[in-house]
């Protein structure tokens, strides 16, 4: 399988129907945040380097990608990822009222669902009580990753567990997804701290961040 290594990240580059037939075990979405993180937390991104499968959610390394010549399929969009996966589903994450309503959303492949706020231990003796097929955690990163790095060997029926970030706020519809067009020419950021300014700075950490890096990157190739 092709990978692409990119800030010292290394990514599968499969596009989204490619994606949904072959991932298994631990997977990440990696976006302009994680990037950022990676740069200085070693542990980090050992973590991302180690999953089964490392995805690129975002249209910001997907285009960062094409200006150093290295072509990406497509983003793969985690809340349409999830939307498209088959199997009994375990999610876990977010506040309780917005995994419940996550959970009615996505319907009976749901055999489960607990908030992100309590011990996180004690939702593994559920989830191998219920043994869905697939975990969505969304405790936001790194913390998810780390999740699912330390424990997915402690349940057993989990056959694919994915990082998911604040994909329960929208799939719930706590948070309203930017429209068509603002999706397809990648500005969603800016539509989300439009919605929640309080996000600003660690989206523009991001944002700022990974354009500076690939503009190392392309000084160095032409040096």
């Amino acid at each position: 399988m092709e990978k692409l290594e990119l800030f010292g990240i290394k990514f599968d580059n499969l596009s989204m129907d490619e994606a949904v037939e072959k991932i298994s075990g631990f997977v990440v979405l990696p976006y302009s945040e994680f990037v950022i993180r990676a740069q200085k937390d070693e542990e980090f991104r050992n973590i991302l380097n180690s999953a089964d499968f490392c995805l690129c959610e975002s249209r910001g390394i997907y285009l960062m990608a094409k200006l150093l010549g290295k072509g990406i399929k497509e983003p793969i969009n985690g809340i349409e990822l999830i939307q498209k996966l088959k199997g009994r589903i375990f999610l876990l994450g977010g506040k309780d009222d917005t995994v419940k309503k996550t959970a009615e959303k996505l319907g009976d492949s749901v055999v489960g669902f607990e908030h992100g706020y309590q011990d996180l231990n004690e939702v593994i003796g559920k989830i191998n009580q219920l043994k869905p097929e697939i975990l969505l955690v969304g405790l936001g990163s790194p913390k998810q990753e780390k999740f699912i790095y330390e424990n997915l060997k402690k349940m057993p029926s989990v056959k694919l567990a994915i990082g998911v970030g604040g994909a329960f706020d929208f799939i719930s519809g706590r948070v309203r997804r930017a429209p068509k067009i603002v999706q397809k020419i990648g500005l969603e950021w800016v539509w989300r701290l439009i919605l929640e300014p309080r996000r600003t700075k660690r989206v523009l950490t991001g944002v700022g961040g990974l354009t500076w890096l690939t503009i190392k990157n392309m000084l160095s190739l032409k040096s």
